[in-house]
């Protein structure tokens, strides 16, 4: 089946080509908010916050920032719920729900074939071309997200976008960057990130690190470039072509030759140099915490900025979970990690949940329906490590299919009554962490260890073990006849 024929099955719509159409998208479907006048020096970053913590919170477009011309604007929490993961992907108003963004991601990436980008001579962010003494990152409302932040983050959201000297490779990541100045910039990657792997592979040789780095991406660019687990050597590009079931138009920029969408609001092009090093941070990062504090970050030496008219800044701030991205990876990583689990062999899992109270990375729960001894273990372990699992990761449990694994008030129920500790939890030691994990020595960061807990029924004594009050079917059951009850504007169905 080719991907256009994967995406039409799905019910998506015709997708959408920029940020505009999908803010045209989001306004008719009352989803979006325009703010005047909020300041970028601490309210922006305020009601940011507050956005992210409150459920049923719209996407905020912010306008006449002071200090700045009107139309030069922020934009923020784009596919922070359902509804709009669901404009975000194509798909019709009765697929933005908990089950219709797992079908879609479940029926995408089973077997995704990726759409190379299609390369184009000019495009939108041509609008507006700045070289030189016009080169002024300051020129962009910028905000600062958070109180203690070392600066302004143009980059929370971002597409750095790198391509691999060796090979045609071309990879996106979003990672943060703090503005240094008027030409410069800083770019934070963790260990082991692709992103770093092809910056050092320029600086073992002595060479400076072309990059480009979008700042007005469209939400879906977004999407892919926090996908933990796409594999080593795909392109971002050509993996969100096959999301949407079309190509994603790309020009190239003057100076490094670096492919970035044409629709793209704001492009920064520019040159980093082996050893040319800058205090970067601190930030506050996805944990919650003020992790990192201060670091040392290569500069980015801007070449040139590339914006449409009247551009749009795209931000997506982290801080305490749940944040926008947390919300919206915890379909498309629990869907990665249930795809992989099944690639390396382990039968029956029937779903997969990454929190986003636990910022998506720090737990996963794995449900699979037990068919054989040590079946769980095998559960538990591989659903740890998967290539989208393994970075930074805290706790695992494997639970029944009676779980709802969505629900941690039913996880935390069958740990509490299905796991004995002595028998059922075990610590891994010396896994893949990074820089910003506050519960880990700031000497001693790099590596952490995993909880993993078994909390299905065990196996051996499986036929004796206690009836439960309630089975899954039968709360579905009692929902189903009078689940009206708990919406206070619903009439008895039964008058």
């Amino acid at each position: 089946m080719t991907a256009d024929a994967k995406q039409s099955a799905s019910g998506q719509q015709e997708p959408w080509d920029d940020t505009r159409e999908w803010i045209a998208r989001a306004q008719a479907r009352g989803e979006l908010r325009v703010i005047s006048g909020a300041n970028w020096q601490h309210e922006i970053g305020e009601i940011a916050e507050m956005l992210d913590h409150n459920e049923g919170s719209p996407a905020v477009l912010f306008d006449n920032i002071p200090g700045y011309p009107a139309g030069r604007r922020v934009i923020v929490n784009c596919s922070g719920n359902p509804a709009r993961q669901a404009i975000t992907l194509n798909l019709p108003d009765s697929e933005g729900n908990h089950d219709g963004l797992f079908k879609f991601w479940r029926g995408v990436l089973d077997g995704l074939e990726p759409i190379p980008p299609v390369e184009v001579t000019t495009g939108p962010v041509f609008e507006n071309i700045l070289e030189g003494d016009d080169i002024d990152l300051e020129a962009f409302p910028v905000p600062i997200w958070h109180p203690q932040d070392g600066g302004r983050f143009i980059g929370t959201s971002s597409l750095n976008i790198l391509k691999d000297p060796e090979s045609s490779w071309v990879n996106v990541g979003t990672y943060r960057n703090h503005v240094f100045g008027k030409d410069e910039m800083g770019v934070f990657i963790s260990p082991g990130k692709h992103g770093k792997l092809i910056r050092e592979t320029y600086f073992d040789k002595g060479e400076p690190c072309p990059i480009v780095v979008v700042v007005g991406a469209n939400p879906l660019l977004f999407m892919a470039a926090c996908a933990e687990g796409i594999p080593y050597g795909t392109d971002e590009f050509a993996w969100a072509g096959g999301v949407r079931g079309k190509a994603i138009e790309v020009v190239r920029g003057k100076h490094t030759g670096i492919p970035f969408p044409a629709t793209a609001e704001i492009a920064i092009e520019g040159f980093m140099y082996p050893g040319d090093l800058h205090e970067e941070g601190p930030y506050g990062e996805w944990m919650g915490y003020y992790a990192s504090g201060e670091s040392i970050s290569p500069i980015i030496h801007v070449k040139a900025i590339y914006h449409r008219n009247d551009p749009i800044l795209m931000g997506c701030p982290q801080g305490k979970p749940p944040h926008e991205d947390n919300k919206f990876l915890a379909y498309l990583k629990s869907a990665m990690i249930e795809t992989q689990l099944k690639a390396a062999g382990v039968p029956k899992v029937t779903g997969v949940w990454c929190p986003p109270e636990a910022g998506n990375r720090m737990m996963t729960v794995v449900a699979v329906d037990q068919a054989y001894a040590g079946h769980a273990t095998q559960a538990l372990l591989v659903g740890s490590q998967t290539g989208t699992s393994a970075y930074a990761g805290r706790i695992a449990i494997v639970v029944d299919p009676d779980i709802d694994i969505t629900s941690l008030q039913d996880v935390m129920w069958a740990v509490m009554t299905r796991c004995d500790p002595a028998r059922d939890v075990t610590i891994i030691n010396r896994a893949w962490s990074g820089p910003l994990d506050p519960a880990i020595h700031p000497d001693e960061r790099g590596f952490n260890s995993r909880l993993l807990i078994d909390a299905t029924i065990p196996w051996e004594w499986r036929e004796r073990f206690a009836d439960p009050v309630v089975t899954a079917d039968m709360s579905k059951a009692t929902k189903e006849q009078w689940g009206w009850i708990l919406d206070p504007a619903s009439r008895d169905p039964r008058s």
